[in-house]
């Protein structure tokens, strides 16, 4: 029998902790919230769990005595220190229950660092580290099969200071995408796994903020669930927001990453450029919406238009449309032709420069061909600005100025004695060695020795 992913995952109201909810839905495995010394708190998700299962405990042990016990002997650790590091931030440990139910999964969240109640002004590194959370908590569930039912509160909401909205669209986008990811990976694993329900806890001791958030929560799931129904995976960011969060991160976060100087200058003043493209960045939001399938769909699409552009441009004007419209011809068309090529050498710039804090393309091959592809739309785009500027040059073919696009070939019937000439060779030289310099680094990082199967 198939198991979606949409009927997993549910948003209930209550308490994590609370006996009679565990009892009645069965659930076997609460996600704790925890700090990195996993010693509990006097507060919040973390403060109730520890204080839960010391209830089930007798003769002065407590639920941070029985952790310190079954990881630090696990780990082959003896310290009689409690306050060390038993789980990273964006990690995930698994420790029993203790009576309150089978097994609790601690994870370590991030702090929110920004100040507005939209979330825009989180940085990037935070909200990485938000997700991370929920992949390994799922992490550890496909290793332990026989877990069914699990409770998770929205980590980061409460003494985190993470906005309600962002950090459950965070949470069910996380968790989602994890399950598909599963599903895509190991279908018959995923399929023999006893895993049941997803429960997604909210509660806050505000009844109207309670309610209120529930709402919103409920509202996210059921947009999401349209996706995660047909196994796809969801965004929960647009282009914007998330050029926001990367500027944000190297102005925050750069000096301690050791970027001093022109390498963090450089790397604020690209970002600010890349918002002058926001218009293509639009335009790829709208054709993949929330599906990230769709979003790089739209990547896809946008880079073969590209490529199309400037040929399309060159036929109007080779068989007269608009023809007597010189302004369109001499200055629109080839201004969207530089802005486009624009778009596409800081973006790739961008793949370069922020490789530290940026998301991967979804695989090596893919980024390969799309790099083949951008090359090409930016060869065409140059070879059309030749066209056009050199059109009324006797014996000037249209193979000419392919040449010129694709091999930096000046035409001999070409007189170069203007510094518009230097410009178009010295851009093509540069591009040409800035493709390349692209191209020998993917091969750097990516091609490894393989293992062949015997």
């Amino acid at each position: 029998m198939d198991k979606n992913i949409a009927d997993i995952l549910k948003v209930v109201r209550g308490r994590i902790e609370d006996a009679d909810q565990i009892k009645s839905r069965k659930i076997d495995t609460i996600v704790n919230a925890a700090n990195p010394t996993l010693m509990g708190s006097n507060q919040g998700v973390d403060g109730s769990i520890h204080k839960a299962v010391n209830g089930h405990l007798k003769n002065g042990r407590t639920f941070a005595k029985k952790i310190c016990k079954e990881l630090d002997q696990n780990s082959g650790k003896k310290t009689k220190n409690k306050n060390i590091i038993r789980c990273c931030r964006g990690k995930a440990v698994k420790t029993g229950g203790y009576g309150l139910c089978e097994n609790i999964i601690h994870v370590v969240g991030s702090q929110y660092d920004g100040k507005s109640k939209s979330g825009i002004d989180c940085s990037s590194s935070q909200i990485n580290t938000l997700e991370s959370c929920y992949y390994e908590m799922i992490g550890i569930v496909r290793k332990n099969v026989d877990i069914k039912n699990i409770a998770i509160p929205v980590i980061g909401a409460g003494n985190y200071s993470f906005p309600f909205k962002l950090a459950v669209k965070i949470a069910l986008a996380s968790i989602g995408n994890a399950l598909v990811e599963w599903k895509n990976e190991d279908e018959e694993l995923f399929k023999m796994s006893s895993l049941d329900t997803i429960y997604l806890y909210v509660y806050d001791n505000n009844e109207k903020d309670c309610k209120e958030n529930l709402k919103t929560a409920d509202q996210i799931l059921n947009r999401y669930k349209k996706l995660f129904r047909n196994d796809k995976k969801v965004v929960f960011q647009n282009s914007f927001t998330a050029h926001v969060r990367y500027l944000i991160e190297i102005i925050r976060y750069d000096r301690k990453r050791g970027y001093f100087a022109t390498a963090r200058t450089i790397r604020i003043l690209l970002m600010a450029v890349r918002f002058l493209f926001m218009p293509f960045m639009l335009m790829k939001d709208i054709g993949g919406t929330i599906d990230w399938e769709k979003r790089r769909k739209a990547v896809e699409r946008l880079a073969l238009f590209k490529v199309i552009l400037p040929v399309l441009l060159w036929a109007f004007w080779n068989y007269g449309y608009f023809r007597q419209n010189t302004i369109l011809h001499e200055a629109v068309f080839p201004g969207v032709i530089i802005y486009s090529i624009g778009d596409t050498v800081t973006y790739l710039l961008t793949l370069i420069v922020m490789a530290d804090i940026q998301r991967p393309s979804a695989n090596i091959i893919r980024s390969m061909i799309m790099l083949l592809v951008n090359y090409v739309e930016v060869s065409l785009g140059m070879a059309y600005l030749y066209f056009m500027h050199y059109k009324d040059v006797v014996f000037l073919e249209l193979n000419k100025a392919v040449q010129f696009g694709l091999l930096g070939r000046i035409s001999e019937n070409v007189k170069m004695n203007d510094w518009t000439d230097d410009a178009f060779l010295y851009t093509g030289v540069i591009i040409r060695f800035f493709f390349a310099s692209l191209v020998f680094g993917y091969f750097a990082n990516h091609m490894k020795q393989r293992k062949f199967r015997s």
